[in-house]
Formats: C-alpha cells, sequence, structure tokens
C-alpha cells in the first residue's frame, strides 16, 4: 500500500517576530528590503508595549508609578499587536534609542479628523526623526550608485565618530 500522505509545510519564521500580515506589507507593500525590515521592525504585544510607549516622566502616574487610567485606556488597542519601528540616535553616538514609532495592527480612531491614527508615538516626548540602522548591503549600493568610496566619505568618517 504507498503512502500518499503529505508533510505539511513548514512554518515561516519571520524576523523579530513579526507577524505574516505585518512583514507582507513592510516587504511587498511598501518595498522595504528585508535586511533594513530585520535590523528595525519589531513585533510587540501585551504589556510589553508600554516599555516603549510611557518612556516620558511628564506622564501622569498613580502612586506606585503606574500610567493613569486614561493613558491606559487611550493605548490600550495596542495591546493586542504592533509593530515598533526603531531608530538610531544621532546625538548619542548613532546608539539605538529609546524613542521610536509604533504602528498598531488594529489602529484607533482620531473621530476630529475622521481616520485611524495609523502611527503612535510616545506621549509627552517631542517627536523624533527616524534614522534606521541601515545595513552593509544597503550601504555598498549607495556607495556604487553615487560613486562614493565607502570606507573614505565624509558620512563614513562621521559615522565612525
Amino acid at each position: 500500500m504507498k503512502n500518499n500522505s503529505v508533510s505539511p509545510p513548514e512554518a515561516v519564521v519571520y524576523p523579530n517576530n513579526l507577524i505574516a500580515a505585518s512583514y507582507h506589507e513592510l516587504a511587498v507593500g511598501s518595498a522595504i528590503h528585508p535586511a533594513l525590515i530585520e535590523r528595525n521592525f519589531f513585533h510587540i504585544e501585551g504589556d510589553a508595549v508600554y516599555d516603549y510607549l510611557f518612556i516620558s516622566d511628564k506622564i501622569p502616574r498613580k502612586n506606585a508609578g503606574r500610567v493613569t487610567d486614561g493613558y491606559l485606556k487611550l493605548y490600550e488597542h495596542l495591546l493586542a499587536g504592533a509593530t515598533r519601528i526603531g531608530s538610531l540616535d544621532p546625538y548619542n553616538h548613532w546608539l539605538p534609542m529609546e524613542w521610536g514609532r509604533i504602528k498598531p495592527n488594529f489602529p484607533r480612531m482620531d473621530w476630529e479628523k475622521g481616520k485611524p491614527v495609523k502611527y503612535e508615538s510616545p506621549p509627552k516626548t517631542p517627536n523624533r526623526v527616524t534614522y534606521f540602522d541601515v545595513p552593509n548591503c544597503i550601504w555598498d549600493k549607495v556607495a556604487l550608485r553615487y560613486s562614493i568610496k565607502r570606507y573614505h566619505s565624509p558620512l563614513a568618517l562621521r559615522l565612525q565618530n
């Protein structure tokens, strides 16, 4: 008797715990290079969201240090999952910065504007420019396109300092 059973397909594992829909939106919908996704985009969910969101000491807190109920309620939609977009800090030797944008899987509605809030930022914190951690494979393509000697350009020397 012949065995006609089919092996189940292997599960696809996306970088940084990204869910399939988020990865597809980044890689296909936005045409972001996979190496750039791997260095800069991270899936977060549950209470871990608060570690990236409530970074300001200006947010009202209760006696035990917990953020007030109004803030927890405003951002509870993020508990179901989001993509955190990391950034490098030019004011701190290009190390990863605490501040970052968060793209909810299920955005809240901005009733004044009549549309969903596509990106969240940490409240009571000034907005920052997002500087991606760019992998060497992309730096090499940029250098080739613009005829830059990769390791001797003013940009490369500045980044080394």
